[in-house]
């Protein structure tokens, strides 16, 4: 497959939103808050800090597994072929998704991509309703829905999940996006630099297996935060009903998913379009 002037607008895309992504400077609110997550990190015991980190590459490796497996996702993708097959009679596999052109394959993905985000501005809403179930679920939920956004991107773009390979790579993308802003554009390009000198072709994977680093404790701190703040937010109802809270919870889940598949989308796109660069 030749590349196209297509093709390479949609590079040319990607490069734009990499330089935007990757110098931006935070807020003065932003940095500063991120000074208060750092201190507070640091000031945890570092053996309470290994535990943490070993006991979040064993949640996100089983929540990752959970949501790959079952009837539920054949199901997901059972459609995304028949979808495909809209514009090519002849994809029946996974693998197949690679002789769609690119704008097919962006068209099909943007469908996807906006369903998680209407999925998790829900998802958000209900933990703002309240109540002890919706708070404690908050976390796990969201981190399987974001997980399940990549999953479906990368499923797009013709890459199987089930390879070793492909499902660590869901798992360090995930990690790489949901960072603290100034560390990554360093993730970003250490997953390229992998792409080009791992064979995803092996059946077992033989590169590093621990995901989560200490920067990404940041995340569950976070989700502390959003969750204190949601409970005085709740105080506010309107004829019975936490409107503040709801529309805290729902955005901030919202723009959290939003960002990770954005830039799933385009780490997927880029992918892709370097392996047509590499056959042409």
């Amino acid at each position: 497959m030749s590349w196209t002037n297509r093709e390479d607008a949609v590079w040319n895309e990607i490069v734009e939103w990499e330089s935007a992504q990757f110098e931006r400077e935070g807020t003065d609110f932003s940095l500063t808050y991120q000074k208060w997550l750092n201190k507070s990190i640091e000031m945890l015991d570092s053996k309470w800090k290994k535990n943490m980190l070993t006991t979040l590459d064993s949640i996100l490796f089983h929540l990752h597994a959970t949501v790959q497996q079952g009837r539920f996702d054949q199901q997901a993708t059972d459609f995304l072929l028949t979808q495909a097959r809209v514009f090519r009679d002849d994809i029946n596999t996974v693998e197949d998704m690679k002789k769609l052109s690119i704008d097919q394959l962006r068209f099909i993905a943007k469908k996807q991509l906006a369903k998680q985000r209407l999925t998790s501005f829900a998802q958000g809403g209900i933990t703002g309703v309240g109540g002890i179930m919706f708070t404690l679920s908050d976390l796990p939920l969201m981190l399987a829905i974001n997980l399940r956004t990549i999953q479906l991107t990368a499923l797009t773009y013709g890459y199987d999940l089930r390879k070793p390979y492909e499902m660590m790579l869901v798992l360090k993308l995930f990690h790489a996006i949901s960072l603290p802003s100034h560390l990554r554009k360093e993730a970003w390009e250490q997953l390229f630099f992998e792409l080009g000198s791992t064979d995803d072709s092996f059946m077992f994977y033989e590169g590093e297996e621990d995901i989560m680093s200490e920067a990404w404790m940041q995340q569950p701190l976070n989700n502390v935060a959003k969750l204190i703040f949601l409970s005085f937010a709740r105080k506010k109802v309107i004829q019975g009903i936490p409107v503040l809270g709801i529309a805290f919870g729902a955005s901030v889940n919202y723009q959290f998913t939003r960002r990770v598949s954005e830039a799933a989308h385009m780490f997927y796109q880029k992918r892709a379009l370097l392996e047509r660069r590499e056959e042409d």
